[in-house]
């Protein structure tokens, strides 16, 4: 059934060519994170739209796209808890809407250090909390947005009673305001940097449900006017851009001071 919700998915991105455009400075932002010629490796690829747009923006990248449902469009079929790759292979790891999935969240970032070079980079697009974002999460999306959830284990019901698609909006929200920077530490990575990201043109657009409120020869102007409203984006942001670095190796650290 996550399979057929994948084609579903394709199948609107076709028919609704405004998403991509929506979806267009989402991308951006995370191929700006690998470097020149770099190898990357995108967790929770799903409907291959990112790597579909790397291939026409970023030809220099080395991605890899993986899935943990099998597609004929990824790479790969696996699991981001456990990485099938040696350590220290990829200059970045990236991926939209994926963290607020996982049920076990620190197995993912533990992973991601260890496959990563050190001062390599964990690129990701999610949901952020906000005035205005909270109701519409909360009561209009499909999936949940509970603002006292544990971060650490956001679905305590166990992996086994967990479908691929079920998430919850506030997860990657809380880790970054309830997360200390030893528990970051402890994980190989620096605490996040995070930019808040405006979404009247996704919201306009209606995401993946069928018609769009936002014909797209108007989509640009409204992602102007996301950007121009930048500050506001506290109170009015839909989407987050966080950015973890691989820290150093405890010995490299102490010899550096």
């Amino acid at each position: 059934m996550s399979v057929e919700r994948l084609r579903e998915h394709r199948r609107l991105w076709s028919e609704k060519p405004v998403l991509e455009r929506v979806y267009r400075p989402w991308f951006e932002l995370l191929l700006a994170q690998v470097p020149r010629g770099g190898r990357a490796l995108e967790v929770g690829a799903g409907p291959g739209f990112l790597a579909e747009h790397a291939r026409q923006r970023r030809p220099d990248v080395r991605l890899v796209s993986m899935d943990i449902l099998q597609t004929p469009w990824n790479d790969l079929m696996a699991d981001g808890l456990w990485l099938p790759f040696q350590s220290e292979v990829f200059d970045t790891v990236i991926g939209v809407d994926f963290v607020h999935h996982l049920a076990r969240p620190a197995a993912l970032f533990g992973e991601v250090s260890r496959v990563l070079r050190t001062g390599g980079r964990l690129g990701v697009v999610e949901p952020w909390v906000t005035p205005l974002s909270f109701p519409i999460y909360r009561w209009l999306h499909q999936e949940s947005c509970r603002l006292r959830l544990d971060p650490w284990d956001p679905f305590p019901e166990g992996e086994g009673a967990k479908e691929a698609f079920d998430g919850d909006a506030a997860v990657v929200w809380s880790l970054v305001g309830r997360t200390a920077a030893t528990r970051w530490a402890a994980l190989g990575l620096h605490p996040p940097r995070v930019s808040l990201l405006n979404g009247f043109a996704y919201l306009l657009s209606l995401g993946f449900k069928r018609g769009s409120l936002l014909p797209l020869r108007l989509a640009p102007l409204f992602q102007v006017v996301d950007e121009a409203l930048g500050f506001g984006a506290p109170l009015f942001g839909m989407r987050a851009f966080a950015v973890w670095t691989k820290a150093p190796p405890p010995r490299d650290r102490a010899r550096s001071t």
